[in-house]
């Protein structure tokens, strides 16, 4: 038996159960319904960049459900005729909207936006009544209301962006992707489960999977969460509830488009029995690619793979 066939054989026997409330598909019915009861928004300013002899760079400020107005960058190449293929690539936990010219040079439009309150210039409006304010503890906010939760916001966010870049007129909306390492692997799903505007999804070494488990190990920013529940211990029935409905490995049961699964095969952060858990559940047509030895990131090998892909969309 190979090495990587030995690893999927003892990570099928690990398989962490999915913890969905009954509700769950109903729920997010009605937050995507409440989302679209908001007009869309937004400018496009083209930008004077390095890249302008080959490409062409917009910046990008749309609003959401609750006037948070997110900042992004959207770029193609330059002199395009018709419409063309749009990669949307979401960032991991604390990034904020980058250029990635490498994507339009495949000759594909690209999106890339702030994360609320993360490591951008994106401003979170929403009103939060309880959690802590320390940094990093943006998963504490709200964690008892799924209704006005800091991770529903963000959810809600992503949707949003698929919605905007449908509007673009250089984008062909039936060729639609997402793509993101971590926390943009977790929005990759969730805006391809939900939106109903995706093509396919290429979620990378994924976070928000499993989300009990990580709060048991502190892991990433669930360490937060595990400091919260510490203190308020009356509350983690309430906050686990909560957290199942962002789960991941609750979410992917709702793909029906198909999807590459990467997964770092010693990730110390979204471990591999996490995010071959949301694989295992997935719908749609999934595929995974296992990454030997790489650990919260995705290898060369694999991110050629889907470059050759995202090139090939225009065909």
């Amino acid at each position: 038996m190979s090495y990587i066939s030995e690893k999927e054989e003892n990570l099928l026997k690990r398989v962490i159960p999915q913890t969905k409330q009954p509700d769950f598909e109903e729920f997010w019915q009605k937050q995507v319904s409440y989302l679209r009861s908001f007009p869309i928004k937004f400018t496009k300013t083209e930008l004077d960049t390095p890249w302008n002899k080959y490409l062409t760079f917009y910046e990008v400020t749309f609003t959401t459900h609750d006037d948070t107005v997110v900042n992004a960058y959207f770029s193609h190449p330059k002199d395009i005729k018709g419409k063309l293929p749009c990669v949307v690539r979401f960032g991991g936990g604390g990034s904020s909207r980058t250029f990635f010219p490498d994507i339009p040079l495949l000759g594909v439009c690209c999106f890339s936006m702030d994360n609320r309150s993360q490591g951008g210039v994106t401003f979170d409006k929403a009103s939060y009544e309880h959690g802590d304010d320390f940094r990093g503890a943006l998963m504490t906010h709200n964690l008892l209301d799924k209704e006005s939760f800091y991770m529903r916001n963000l959810y809600l966010d992503a949707i949003r962006a698929i919605d905007v870049v449908s509007l673009f007129d250089e984008v062909d909306t039936t060729k639609i992707v997402t793509m993101g390492e971590s926390q943009g692997g977790a929005l990759s799903i969730v805006s391809a489960c939900l939106s109903g505007k995706v093509l396919k999804t290429y979620p990378s070494v994924t976070s928000y999977a499993c989300i009990p488990q990580r709060v048991e190990a502190g892991s990433g920013v669930f360490g937060a969460v595990k400091q919260y529940l510490t203190r308020h211990t009356h509350e983690v029935d309430i906050a686990l509830n909560t957290l199942s409905y962002f789960d991941i490995n609750n979410m992917v049961s709702l793909l029906k488009v198909p999807s590459l699964f990467c997964l770092g095969m010693i990730d110390p952060i979204c471990i591999p029995e996490f995010v071959y858990s949301a694989y295992h559940h997935a719908g749609g047509d999934k595929r995974i690619e296992f990454m030997p030895f790489t650990g919260h990131s995705t290898s060369f090998e694999a991110w050629t793979k889907i470059r050759y892909e995202i090139a090939d969309l225009d065909k």
